[in-house]
Order: C-alpha cells, then sequence, then structure tokens
C-alpha cells in the first residue's frame, strides 16, 4: 500500500512521565492521519519505551532540558521516529535477571520490534536520539546500521563544524550544521540497514 510522503510530527516537553501519553498519541495521530493502522502497535509502543528511557535518564542526571520527539516518514513505506534528550551518556541494555522485573526492557523491544533502531549522540548538546525504523523490511535482528556510526570520520567532521558553529554563535550555520549531521546520519547509517 503506498501511501503518499505526509508532513512530519515534533513535540517538545518536559522530562515527566506524563508527557508518555501525549507522545503515544502524536504517534497513533500521525498514522492515523497518513492511513497507516499496520505501524500502529508497534510505532506507539516503541515510542513510549523510547520516551520513558528518555524521561528516566533525564531524571536520574537531574536533566531538565525538554525532550523531543520527531517522527517522519523516510519514505512513502517507513515511519523514522527519534527521541531526544539532554542527558549525557548512553543508554545500558540490562540482562533481564527475572521475569517480574519491572524495568529494563525498553531497548530490548525496541532491537525486538524495530526494523532499525539505534542511538545517535551528534544532536545539540550533551544527549542522544534514541531512533528506530518501522516499515516491514526483512528483520537481521543485529540492532546495527550497515554502516556503525561508531568512528565514522564524516561524523566526527560534521558534529565538529557544528561545535565550531555553536561557539561563533551564527544560529543559521548551527541549524545547517544539524541539518547536515542528520542528512548524514540517514544516509550513511540508517537508510543502507534496508535492502533496496
Amino acid at each position: 500500500m503506498a501511501t503518499p510522503l505526509h508532513p512530519d510530527c515534533t513535540l517538545a516537553f518536559p522530562p515527566h512521565p506524563a508527557w508518555v501519553r501525549a507522545a503515544r498519541e502524536a504517534v497513533r495521530t500521525l498514522l492515523a492521519a497518513t492511513r497507516r493502522p499496520d505501524l500502529e502497535d508497534a510505532a506507539v509502543s516503541l515510542t513510549s519505551e523510547a520516551v520513558t528511557n528518555a524521561i528516566k535518564a533525564c531524571q536520574a542526571k537531574a536533566c531538565r532540558a525538554h525532550i523531543t520527539l520527531s517522527a517522519e516518514w523516510a519514505d512513502p513505506q517507513h515511519l523514522r521516529v527519534f527521541v531526544h534528550d539532554g542527558a549525557a551518556g548512553l543508554p545500558l541494555r540490562r540482562r533481564l535477571t527475572s521475569l517480574e522485573d519491572e524495568s529494563g526492557r525498553g531497548l530490548m523491544l525496541i532491537e525486538h520490534e524495530a526494523d532499525a533502531w539505534g542511538v545517535c549522540t551528534h544532536g545539540p548538546g550533551p544527549g542522544k536520539a534514541t531512533w528506530f525504523v518501522l516499515g516491514g523490511r526483512d528483520r537481521d535482528r543485529s540492532g546495527l546500521p550497515a554502516k556503525s556510526p561508531a568512528g565514522c570520520l564524516e561524523c566526527k567532521e560534521l558534529v565538529a563544524a557544528r561545535r565550531a558553529a555553536d561557539t561563533d554563535g551564527d544560529q543559521e550555520k548551527v541549524t545547517d550544521a544539524i541539518v547536515a549531521i542528520r542528512s548524514h546520519f540517514r544516509d550513511a547509517h540508517i537508510l543502507p540497514a534496508w535492502p533496496r
């Protein structure tokens, strides 16, 4: 079922658990508007996990910066969701010690259900973005993009350019640098993970 590209959805909110529901509903509304109910259950569930992880990370690090949820169409079939928080450090994938554990399942669920996923530290500030893609490709279960961003020289150069723009205080250059980082990450690290 081909769906034309549609407007993206972005929501910024404080790191408080009350916002998890609003984030889920934003993604649910986007999918309803684009007539993609086939992605709804997975997209809403994974969004909830990623936003909950971001809120917990912010609370643990006393980070008050807003969390940003972005849901966009990578192409007519693939929904890409980014959840950016300002808390320093990367999320940990923990092993469950018991089926009764109340936490520790978020990244495992994202890895299991998403067609592609990862964590990117190339956004603004000290935080990170957890991202995932849904749309029906065969999963290789590795959880890694075709080309890992770890050690990517172009990523490092783009991040250095963004930091330089920050230092100069030129907001237009900062915006251009963020767009360049995001475009490179999409083109070099996310899209190659999909079969042609």
